[in-house]
């Protein structure tokens, strides 16, 4: 698979707002099936359809190396702690590069799964900032726009370095 299949930095799809699914299908389960071995092949924790030129409101994840990469679709931030916590956000979609970003220590998150199942995560620490940072990919926001202007500049520097 060609490194050039998740959509880097810089490329305007990253910053489109992915429209519901409304229907689950079985274009919908290959797309799905193709981000899940993107995800185990990148060696990810998430991947946000997006990231792969979907403009569906989809993301695979895993919440742990030796989990099952599962599939979100129309996910939602239900709940969040009042209590916020700096996480190293890597993205695939940024190489190597980590983000410092400040998120609620502590989310609920409800979707479905491709059974249409209602699926529901309570999630704290590395989970919540993953699960919050599939869904910033949904709306056409990244890290870099979460982050302090200082720690922006810092990325951005890095980001450009990296593609030259």
């Amino acid at each position: 698979m060609p490194d050039d299949w998740i959509r880097q930095w810089g490329d305007p799809t990253l910053r489109l707002v992915a429209r519901e699914v409304e229907q689950i299908d079985d274009i919908l389960r290959r797309q799905v099936v193709r981000m899940r071995r993107r995800l185990a092949a990148a060696g990810g924790a998430g991947l946000a359809a997006t990231q792969v030129g979907l403009l569906r409101r989809v993301f695979v994840f895993r919440l742990g190396p030796d989990q099952a990469i599962e599939a979100l679709l129309n996910p939602r931030v239900t709940a969040h702690a009042g209590e916020r916590e700096t996480f190293h956000e890597g993205c695939l979609s940024f190489k190597e590069i980590a983000v410092a970003v400040e998120r609620p220590r502590a989310v609920e998150v409800e979707g479905y799964d491709l059974d249409g199942n209602a699926r529901a995560f309570a999630v704290e620490g590395f989970g919540a900032s993953l699960l919050q940072h599939e869904i910033d990919h949904l709306d056409g926001i990244l890290t870099l726009d979460r982050a302090t202007p200082a720690e922006r500049r810092r990325a951005i520097r890095a980001l450009t370095a990296a593609a030259a």
